[in-house]
């Protein structure tokens, strides 16, 4: 599972989720207000709050489409042994 700071970050930029619906790893994130201008978002924000830079062949749209598949491209981009995601720890 993610982490908290993960799951705000998410949430911050689905207007469509009501604050007391889960955020499921298959929530499509589209179907829930997440637009390219809040996939930027949400790129900067990733990068800025784990401290990562995201390569310009990882922003594509299958990357971004639900909680898991985002989830998933943070943990392959962090170092192993780190107190965030790695690839040992990746979603669910």
């Amino acid at each position: 599972m993610w982490d908290e700071k993960f799951e705000k970050l998410l949430r911050d930029r689905l207007p469509g989720l009501d604050a007391a619906a889960p955020l499921t790893e298959d929530l499509p994130l589209a179907a829930f207000g997440l637009d390219s201008m809040a996939t930027v978002g949400l790129i900067m924000a990733l990068e800025e709050d784990y401290g990562l830079s995201l390569p310009d062949e990882a922003v594509v749209p299958a990357n971004f489409t639900t909680p898991g598949t985002v989830w998933k491209l943070v943990g392959s981009l962090t170092p192993s042994g780190s107190e965030t995601p790695g690839a040992a720890g990746l979603g669910r």
